[in-house]
């Protein structure tokens, strides 16, 4: 395709397929800090149908990457009708029970597309309501093979960036594919992810400890606080300066410059 100037135009597909290999060439640098020891454990819960969680992942990778702190990211399926974006699910099509629902959901995209402009990855509002159930089922796969954040990444770079028109979410074979392009091992895949599989049955034992620590939305970050002797559950990045100012309290800064300040609008790496 020629430009008005006469060179070559670049097209949605290309500015997509780049943004993608330039994200995913941070993968290396996921699993590096994702391997670091740690004291103690974030657990973090992410639904990949929510824009708002592929925006936590690299940010919340920088609390490992400055705390000595494992974090253990898991899968929580989200309800649309429970979250009130729609009545029902019926032909994937949004349906909203009130003008205000609406209007709220489509404020919800429209936030999340300005954080995303800052860290520079790609969104478009999704044409149609996702089932997730299966991808998240692989997510959990990869992660015993501690894959499931290039995972995750590879999967929502493309289907975020092109509103879910370009990646089938709901297909095993495109989700295998994107188990193999990261490295993850897809023997027994199939047999994992089946419904009454042990996919199956790890998410509804994830989705039981999410609800104990007061679960409302993700992504939704769980970690023991020190200085009251309880488990803390707290819904939204927004929390991340809490988090890392807890942290540092407690001496588990992996170097002296280590901040608690953290920017809700993080730029990336």
């Amino acid at each position: 395709m020629i430009a008005k100037g006469g060179g070559p135009k670049t097209t949605q597909t290309e500015k997509l397929l780049d943004a993608v290999e330039r994200v995913m060439g941070e993968a290396e640098e996921w699993k590096h800090i994702l391997s670091l020891e740690g004291d103690t454990v974030l657990t973090v819960y992410l639904d990949m149908k929510s824009p708002h969680a592929y925006i936590a992942v690299r940010p919340t990778l920088e609390v490992a990457r400055d705390y000595r702190v494992n974090i253990d990211f898991r899968p929580y399926t989200l309800s649309y009708t429970g979250m009130g974006i729609s009545t029902t699910v019926q032909e994937n099509k949004r349906r909203p029970p009130s003008p205000e629902s609406d209007r709220r959901a489509r404020m919800f995209y429209a936030a999340a597309r300005e954080y995303t402009k800052l860290q520079r990855i790609p969104l478009r509002s999704p044409y149609r309501l996702l089932d997730v159930e299966l991808a998240h089922r692989a997510f959990v796969f990869a992660k015993h093979q501690s894959l499931e954040i290039p995972f995750m990444m590879s999967v929502c770079l493309r289907g975020w960036g092109s509103g879910w028109r370009e990646y089938e979410v709901e297909s095993a074979t495109q989700l295998k594919k994107s188990l193999a392009s990261v490295g993850v091992d897809v023997n027994g895949f199939e047999e994992f992810v089946r419904p009454d599989g042990d996919g199956h049955r790890e998410l509804l034992t994830y989705k039981d400890e999410a609800h104990e620590s007061g679960f409302v939305g993700t992504p939704h970050y769980v970690f023991h606080d020190y200085a009251s002797d309880r488990e803390v559950g707290l819904f939204g990045r927004e929390h991340l300066a809490l988090i890392r100012s807890k942290l540092l309290t407690q001496g588990l800064a992996r170097n002296d410059g280590v901040k608690a300040e953290f920017s809700h609008a993080w730029l990336g790496p």
